[in-house]
C-alpha cells in the first residue's frame, strides 16, 4: 500500500507540471474558472451521494493535479510575471489573457515549473504542518496558502518592489461598497445552509457546503473575464460557509452561526482589500488578495471553531 502511494505521489507530482503548463497557456484565471466548474459538480455529486465522482471531481480534477489553484493558477500567475520580464507583455499582472498567444514555449514550462513548485509546497509544508496534523485548531487552506507564497516567490524572482501601493484600504464608496457585499454575500451563504438544512440532512450537506459556495464564486468570475465589473468574493463566501458550518458544528446555536458568518466573512473582505491595495496594485506580477484573505481567516475559523 505504501509502495502504491508513493508511485501515485509521483505521478501526480509528473501531471502538476502539465497542470502548471495548461494552466499558463489558457490564463491563470480561466484555470481558476474551471476550478469552480468542477468544484460545483463534484460537490454537487456528492450531496446527491455519488461520493467516489464527487471525491474525483473535486480532490484530483478541482483541487489536484489539473486546476487545482496551488498548481495551476499558481503556475499561471508565474508565467504571466515572466513574460512580462522577457518582454513579451507589458502587464505582468494579467492573469486573464491566455499565454499561449505569446508563443513563447519557455513561458509555458516557467507555468509546469510553477506547478510543480506549488504541489510540492502544499504537500511536504502545509500538508504537515497546517492540515490538523498539529493540532485541530492550527488548520488553513491549502491551495490558499500556496498560491499566495508562490505569488510571492514570483514577485521575488521575476523583479519588482514587493509593496505597491501607499493606501491602506479603498478610498470613499469602494471600501464600502466591500464591506456591504461582505455583510450580505455572508447572509445569504448562512441564511441558505440553514434553510437547507430543514430539508437534508447535516451529513450530507454539512461536508460540501463549502466547495459548492466557493465553486459558485469561482465559476462568477467568467463574468470578471469578459470585462464585466464582477466583484471577486470567493474569499468571502467560502469563509462565511466554513464559518455557518463550524460554528453550528461546535455550538448547535443557528443565530450565532450566522453572526460568525457574517463577521468573519467580512473581514475577509476587508484582508482582501487591504493586501489589494498594499502589495497587488502594479503591474510586475500578480499577489492574489483572495488567497491572503483565505489563508488567515481559515487560520481563524479553525482557532475558534474547530472541525469536528
Amino acid at each position: 500500500m505504501y509502495k502504491e502511494e508513493i508511485v501515485m505521489s509521483i505521478i501526480n507530482l509528473i501531471a502538476a507540471f502539465g497542470g502548471g503548463a495548461f494552466a499558463a497557456s489558457i490564463g491563470a484565471l480561466p484555470a481558476f474558472i474551471m476550478t469552480g466548474v468542477f468544484a460545483v459538480v463534484g460537490a454537487a455529486a456528492s450531496m446527491c451521494g455519488a461520493a467516489d465522482a464527487g471525491n474525483i471531481l473535486v480532490n484530483y480534477f478541482a483541487f489536484g493535479s489539473f486546476f487545482g489553484p496551488h498548481i495551476a493558477f499558481a503556475g499561471g500567475v508565474a508565467a504571466a510575471a515572466y513574460a512580462k520580464k522577457k518582454g513579451i507583455s507589458e502587464n505582468g499582472a494579467d492573469i486573464a489573457t491566455a499565454c499561449a498567444g505569446y508563443n513563447a514555449p519557455d513561458v509555458l514550462l516557467v507555468g509546469g515549473v510553477f506547478g510543480v513548485i506549488g504541489f510540492l509546497f502544499k504537500a511536504l509544508v502545509v500538508d504537515n504542518l497546517f492540515a490538523g496534523t498539529i493540532s485541530a485548531r492550527l488548520v488553513t487552506d491549502g491551495p490558499g496558502f500556496t498560491v499566495f507564497c508562490s505569488a510571492i516567490l514570483v514577485r521575488l524572482i521575476f523583479g519588482g518592489k514587493l509593496r505597491t501601493g501607499d493606501k491602506v484600504v479603498s478610498a470613499g464608496s469602494a471600501f464600502t461598497n466591500t464591506i456591504v457585499i461582505g455583510i450580505t454575500y455572508s447572509l445569504v451563504v448562512a441564511g441558505i445552509y440553514f434553510a437547507g438544512l430543514e430539508v437534508v440532512p447535516i451529513e450530507t450537506f454539512a461536508g460540501s457546503y463549502h466547495v459548492l459556495i466557493f465553486g459558485m464564486a469561482a465559476v462568477g468570475l467568467i463574468f470578471a473575464e469578459i470585462g464585466q465589473p464582477f466583484f471577486g468574493c470567493h474569499h468571502i463566501v467560502i469563509i462565511a460557509a466554513e464559518a455557518a458550518v463550524q460554528c453550528y458544528n461546535n455550538t448547535g446555536n443557528m443565530w450565532m452561526s450566522v453572526i460568525m458568518a457574517i463577521i468573519f466573512g467580512t473581514i475577509s473582505g476587508i484582508i482582501c482589500d487591504v493586501e489589494t491595495n498594499l502589495i497587488n496594485s502594479g503591474t510586475d506580477s500578480h499577489i492574489d488578495g483572495p488567497a491572503c484573505a483565505i489563508l488567515i481567516m481559515t487560520f481563524v475559523v479553525n482557532a475558534c471553531f474547530p472541525a469536528l
